[in-house]
């Protein structure tokens, strides 16, 4: 943490920037760090690889979306992002960056940069950096505080998952005395569904294929079927947890075919630790969530690869 920090405090100019596919931790934690870089007297620039998700457009406010320009910085800060990989296209900015710091929760997380922050433990790169602030001595302005709570809330399920420790709950106790609305900021992360979404993640319901006497559960989404309901492939997301909630399930996988990739988003009720198979795939992430995309020609074949894949702990 002392490298991170100095380096932090040496920056004057820093891009900061959440993984691909960024969720509410990954943005929630660029708001939060952008927002402390800001009281510290530094310039500071979000970038992320494409659009925000809808449900996260109450803190898309600021961030620019990589469109191949050049930006001039001193200090590129990576966030929740477990390898290089993850950065997408606008790896080429780190790799321009003098110095890149990279924080992150994921046990997966390669160590790349000049200087590296990694807790696995933590329920969230949210709670990370609310442990870091507090050390560096940055003042919790309501704006940071409803940033990290965010981040924290969105990696938890809303407090619900077995991510959550004693110091998850002490660091939101005390963000949420900040004076922030933190009923408000769960029912924008949980709560606000588009309508048509919706009605394509009941198709899919129906839709729902076990295996390994119902440990595994799986659900794919296609263009064709996306396209049916007036969604765009960005605006249809958790669809694992539509399997995930089936009673008897051990684990769980969605796979979304979007701009001909195939992206899958793992989940584990119990044991089985998704991780490993999401490393498999070149992809990373925890023990009980992680994701990938998978290289096949059909939906029908990367299901297949994946369920094969899963043969090693169910089998």
């Amino acid at each position: 943490m002392d490298k991170v920090i100095q380096l932090i405090n040496e920056a004057e100019n820093v891009l900061i920037l959440p993984h691909v596919h960024a969720d509410g931790d990954a943005i929630g934690s660029c708001k939060a760090m952008c927002a402390a870089l800001g009281t510290m007297g530094k310039r500071a620039v979000i970038c992320a690889e494409e659009p925000i998700e809808q449900r996260l457009g109450f803190m898309s406010e600021g961030i620019v979306i990589y469109s191949g320009e050049t930006i001039e910085f001193d200090t590129c800060i990576v966030l929740d992002c477990g390898d290089e990989a993850r950065i997408g296209e606008r790896k080429k900015l780190a790799d321009a960056a003098g110095r890149v710091i990279n924080i992150d929760h994921h046990k997966t997380n390669t160590l790349f940069g000049d200087a590296s922050y990694v807790e696995p433990e933590a329920s969230s790169t949210g709670q990370i950096l609310a442990e870091l602030f507090m050390k560096m001595g940055i003042k919790m302005d309501r704006d940071i505080a409803r940033y990290l709570y965010a981040a924290i809330c969105s990696d938890t399920g809303c407090f619900a998952y077995s991510n959550v420790s004693p110091e998850t709950f002490k660091i939101a106790a005390e963000l949420i005395s900040c004076d922030i609305d933190h009923a408000d900021i769960a029912r924008e992360l949980f709560d606000c569904v588009d309508m048509q979404a919706e009605l394509l993640k009941a198709e899919l319901t129906s839709r729902i294929r076990s295996y390994y006497g119902g440990r595994l559960k799986t659900v794919t989404a296609d263009e064709e079927l996306i396209a049916k309901y007036g969604v765009t492939p960005e605006e249809v997301t958790d669809l694992v947890n539509i399997p995930r909630r089936i009673r008897g399930t051990e684990a769980a996988v969605s796979l979304k075919l979007s701009n001909g990739v195939i992206r899958a988003s793992l989940r584990s009720n119990g044991l089985a630790d998704v991780s490993g198979i999401a490393l498999k795939f070149g992809g990373g992430g925890h023990s009980k969530a992680a994701g990938c995309n998978i290289e096949a020609p059909t939906l029908e074949e990367a299901e297949r690869l994946v369920v094969d894949a899963f043969g090693e702990i169910f089998g």
